[in-house]
């Protein structure tokens, strides 16, 4: 009789465990940032409880004074009258600038979400444009994906949904300015 208690007392412990580990991943999984979230799953111990958590506040990284204004989006179809041989996507945008210099140029990180959050598209990209202080300038420069018909996971295939049902959301980061007077700020 003690052996066939022992017995399920150790599953109904481990058991438990169990269910406390899975409350501990779940617990880690609805934090929104990413490193808060990896931050708690790295404190889990091996046997599933948790550590003792402390999360540190993320360092101070000042803000571009440069934002994105306005982002959009244009699907181009096929034109030879304008050189245009293949379906394409334009992105076009609009920034403005907080600071009190005129900015000359902009390093950036360009990325494109579907609907769900997911990241469709990360462009690295450097972009020269002129905005005054205070103001804000729309971007003489476009970007664009042409589909290639060859390629069916090419970024022109994995933008056309979004961008034809109008929920590709653009986001902008601004890691380096050059401003007119030559100095240069990162981010």
């Amino acid at each position: 009789m003690f052996k066939v208690a022992s017995a399920i007392f150790s599953l109904v412990f481990v058991g438990g465990a169990n269910a406390q580990s899975f409350q501990h991943i779940e617990n880690c999984r609805q934090l929104v940032a990413d490193a808060d979230r990896l931050t708690c799953y790295d404190a889990l111990k091996a046997d599933g409880t948790a550590a003792p958590l402390k999360l540190e506040p993320a360092m101070n990284v000042a803000d571009s004074p440069v934002k994105l204004a306005r982002a959009r989006f244009n699907v181009q179809m096929e034109d030879t009258r304008r050189s245009i041989y293949n379906p394409r996507i334009e992105l076009y945008l609009s920034f403005e600038n907080s600071s009190a210099k005129r900015v000359s140029a902009l390093a950036m990180l360009i990325t494109i979400k579907d609907a769900f959050g997911d990241e469709i598209l990360v462009n690295d990209s450097k972009l020269d444009i002129s905005i005054p202080p205070g103001g804000s300038t729309a971007s003489n420069t476009y970007f664009f994906w042409e589909d290639n018909p060859f390629i069916h996971d090419d970024p022109y295939s994995r933008l056309i949904g979004p961008v034809t049902a109008s929920t590709a959301k653009t986001e902008v980061a601004v890691k380096r300015i050059v401003y007119e007077d030559g100095s240069v700020e990162s981010f």
